[in-house]
């Protein structure tokens, strides 16, 4: 694994791990305050808004209503509610309860506790020098080996990294709705804004991944290295190449019907003598001629031709 990729991504877990205890900081200090100094009384459900419930307190003739934040709706009661009141203003309530109180909180608190675990995974992981690898197309995320001396040396095409960016705009759009679109919760922007990044994060890890791959092969085998890691594959262990075609069916009236046009992937497949996989290849490998002579250089190790398979997998 690169050290930059690995200190981004202990930067990046800290920062979404400090940003969650900050959020959560101001509703653990109202909460402690409203239990410890506020009045307990209870209240009638009256309307409810998006982000805040209307309540109705008192006895009559004695009746006035407040309104309430709400982070969420979740087993909101209908009727009857117990209602804190802030002794100083009247007017200032919150709802009791561990649900409407603390849910919020107790989810950043989690957020924090998970991202701050990915940091410290990260600054862990891939610190090895990395001189062996595992063998059998077994991923190693570390240091990669010295580059072989071959001129047999294969990357990824330019549109395998620019498609996840572009795919990485849903994420922006979620969390940009989850930021700005006025008829959403609390919880529930934390839920967008947080599934948005993660989407982000992912589509650019991928992207990252597809633009710094590089296959080489020389008399031993394969190797494979990217910027999470690397991995080998002897040629002794390999079984069978295939270009395999997932095509997602859908049987009707006992007939499979054709998938929507683009849904069909191929990839070149390495598999091993239980024909289980072991490390797949883009089928639009470039430069064409050096894929061409990885492809001779793997029939003169092994013997093996490469071979068309189509498989299909249910339409999800």
């Amino acid at each position: 694994m690169y050290t930059e990729v690995r200190i981004a991504l202990v930067l990046l877990a800290l920062a979404v791990a400090a940003l969650a205890a900050w959020l959560a900081r101001p509703a653990v200090v109202d909460n402690l305050a409203a239990l410890r100094s506020w009045t307990r009384t209870e209240g009638v459900v009256y309307s409810v808004g998006t982000n805040r419930v209307e309540i109705e307190l008192g006895t009559d003739p004695d009746t006035r209503r407040v309104w309430v934040p709400a982070d969420h709706q979740i087993m909101l009661p209908q009727y009857s509610v117990p209602v804190y009141v802030d002794p100083a203003d009247p007017g200032r309530a919150r709802m009791a309860g561990v649900l409407q109180m603390w849910l919020r909180p107790a989810a950043l608190v989690l957020i924090a506790v998970v991202f701050l675990g990915c940091a410290l995974a990260a600054a862990r992981v891939g610190r090895g020098a990395g001189a062996t690898g595992y063998g059998a197309g077994h991923w190693t995320l570390s240091a990669p080996p010295p580059p072989l001396q071959t001129d047999v040396r294969v990357h990824r095409p330019a549109s395998e990294w620019k498609a996840p960016l572009y795919w990485s705009l849903l994420g922006l759009a979620a969390a940009a709705l989850g930021l700005f679109a006025p008829a959403f919760t609390p919880l529930q922007r934390i839920g967008y804004v947080l599934l948005g990044g993660l989407w982000v994060v992912l589509t650019a890890a991928l992207s990252l991944y597809n633009g710094t791959t590089q296959v080489a092969a020389d008399g031993h085998g394969l190797l494979e290295t990217s910027a999470f890691g690397w991995r080998d594959l002897n040629w002794d262990e390999v079984g069978g190449v295939e270009t395999r075609e997932l095509v997602p069916t859908t049987r009707r009236n006992f007939r499979d019907t054709l998938p929507f046009p683009g849904r069909t992937t191929r990839s070149l497949v390495f598999t091993g003598r239980d024909g289980r996989a072991l490390m797949r290849l883009s089928v639009a490998m470039q430069p064409p001629g050096a894929m061409r002579r990885l492809l001779d250089m793997c029939a003169a190790r092994t013997g093996l031709q490469e071979q068309f398979r189509r498989i299909k997998v249910p339409d999800l």
